[in-house]
């Protein structure tokens, strides 16, 4: 776990920092949130810390709405967006 969470932060602090609490969470909401955004979607690195940081404030358990609710198409454009403006993107599928 500790090479792919390197290579998944790509050098990004903040990402490795979600991926350790990623790594705390339950078996279930990890291989949601992981099959979805380093599989699927390739989320990686400044992507990452956005999405767990600005669009989901933090929050494991949004994280994991997005990866159950949210199209792969629409997620990754708001991951990708560095000034906060993914939020209105997403907002719609939180529960």
């Amino acid at each position: 776990m500790n090479e792919l969470a390197i290579q998944w932060s790509q050098g990004n602090h903040g990402a490795l920092a979600f991926l350790m609490e990623l790594s705390r969470q339950d078996e279930e909401t990890a291989q949601v949130i992981g099959q979805c955004l380093m599989i699927n979607y390739k989320i990686r690195g400044a992507n990452l810390y956005v999405l767990w940081s600005d669009l989901c404030d933090r929050n494991i358990e949004k994280v994991k709405q997005l990866c159950e609710n949210c199209p792969g198409d629409i997620l990754t454009d708001a991951c990708s967006r560095q000034d906060y403006s993914g939020k209105e993107l997403i907002n719609q599928y939180f529960k």
